[in-house]
C-alpha cells in the first residue's frame, strides 16, 4: 500500500446497521446527517425545502403553465424527483395565493378606510344596506333570510333525542344569525376570513372531477389515481392563472398609457388559454382524438359544473352556519 493510499472506514446506518456508501441508506432510506446543529441551519433547510431552491419549483411551475398534461405524464413515467409532487404543489400555490389575496384585501381595506375618514362616506355601505334589507322584514315583505331560518327550524336528526335536536336547532339558528350580522357589518373581513375554507372545498371537489373523468374516459383504461393527479395539476394551473389574471386586471385598472391596454389584451389571452389548456391536457394525456376529446371535454365540464354548483350551495350554507 502506497503512502498516499488511505483507508476509508466502513460506515453503517445508525437506524438499521446496514453498510452505507452514499447520503442515504439503501436498506431503510434514512439520511446520514448530523441533527445536532445550530438552529439557523434548520431555518436554512426549511426555506430550502419549502421554496425548493434547487430549481424544482421553477421548473415545475414553468412546465405547468405552458405544457398541458406534461407534469402528469412525467409523474407516471417515473420522473418524479425533477418536479414538485402534485399535492404539495397544489397546497403551496393555493395557500400562497390566498395569503396574497388576503394581504391585497387588507391593504385595500386600509385605503378605503382612509378614504372614508377623509370623505365621511363608507365604500361598503351599499353592500351593508343590501344585506340589512334581508335581515329586516317590513309589514308587506318578509325578510330574505326567513326561508333559511325556516329550513333550520325543520332540522331533525333521527339518531338524536328531541331535546338534543332542539338544542341543535337553537345553535344553528343562533350561529346563522350571528354570521349574517357579521356579513352585514363587515363584508370584506367575513369574505376574506372565508378564504381559508376554499382550499378545503377544492380538495373535496377534485376527487369528484377525477371520478367524472374516469367514467367518461373509461375506454382509456387509466387508473383512478391517474385521473386524480391530472385533476390536481389542472386545478393548480387554474389557481395560478386566476392569480395572473388578477394581476393583469390590477394593471389594467391603473389606467397607465399603453401598459393598461396591453394588460387588457393579455387578460383575454389568459382566459382563453385556460379553456385551451384544459382541453389539451385531456387530449395529450389520454391520447384520444380531437373530436372525441372535445365532446368528452364538454360533457365533463357540464357534469362538473352541475356538481360544483350543488357543492357551492352546500359550501355557502355551511360557511354561513359555521364560519
Amino acid at each position: 500500500m502506497s503512502e498516499t493510499d488511505t483507508i476509508v472506514p466502513e460506515r453503517h446506518c445508525l437506524n438499521c446497521g446496514q453498510p452505507i456508501v452514499a447520503e442515504f441508506c439503501a436498506h431503510c432510506g434514512q439520511e446520514e446527517k448530523e441533527v445536532r446543529r445550530p438552529f439557523i441551519v434548520f431555518i436554512q433547510e426549511f426555506i430550502w425545502v419549502v421554496f425548493e431552491l434547487d430549481g424544482r419549483a421553477y421548473r415545475t411551475v414553468g412546465n405547468l403553465l405552458v405544457r398541458p398534461g406534461f407534469l402528469t405524464r412525467q409523474y407516471f413515467a417515473g420522473r418524479r424527483m425533477r418536479y414538485t409532487p402534485p399535492l404539495r404543489l397544489f397546497l403551496i400555490v393555493s395557500i400562497g395565493f390566498f395569503l396574497i389575496v388576503s394581504l391585497v384585501n387588507s391593504v385595500e381595506g386600509i385605503r378605503q378606510e382612509m378614504t372614508e375618514i377623509a370623505t365621511g362616506e363608507s365604500a361598503e355601505q351599499p353592500i351593508r344596506d343590501a344585506l340589512e334589507e334581508g335581515l329586516t322584514a317590513s309589514e308587506d315583505e318578509p325578510a330574505n333570510f326567513e326561508g333559511a331560518i325556516d329550513i333550520l327550524e325543520q332540522v331533525n336528526l333521527p339518531f338524536l333525542t328531541e331535546e338534543a335536536n332542539r338544542n341543535l336547532r337553537t345553535v344553528l339558528i343562533t350561529q346563522f344569525e350571528a354570521n349574517v350580522d357579521e356579513l352585514a357589518e363587515n363584508p370584506r373581513d367575513f369574505l376574506t376570513g372565508s378564504l381559508e375554507y376554499v382550499t378545503f372545498f377544492m380538495l373535496l371537489m377534485m376527487p369528484v372531477l377525477a371520478l367524472i373523468q374516469q367514467i367518461l374516459w373509461i375506454l382509456s383504461r387509466r387508473y383512478y389515481v391517474e385521473h386524480l393527479v391530472l385533476t390536481v395539476h389542472n386545478h393548480t394551473f387554474l389557481i395560478l392563472m386566476v392569480f395572473i389574471a388578477m394581476l393583469l386586471g390590477l394593471v389594467e385598472e391603473a389606467a397607465l398609457p399603453v401598459i393598461s391596454e396591453v394588460s387588457g389584451v393579455l387578460s383575454i389571452i389568459a382566459i382563453v388559454w385556460i379553456f385551451v389548456y384544459l382541453y389539451l391536457s385531456l387530449k395529450r394525456y389520454f391520447e384520444s382524438g380531437w373530436f372525441v376529446t372535445a365532446v368528452l371535454y364538454l360533457v365533463a365540464s357540464l357534469a362538473y359544473s352541475v356538481v360544483l354548483g350543488v357543492g357551492l350551495v352546500g359550501f355557502a350554507i355551511l360557511l354561513v352556519l359555521f364560519a
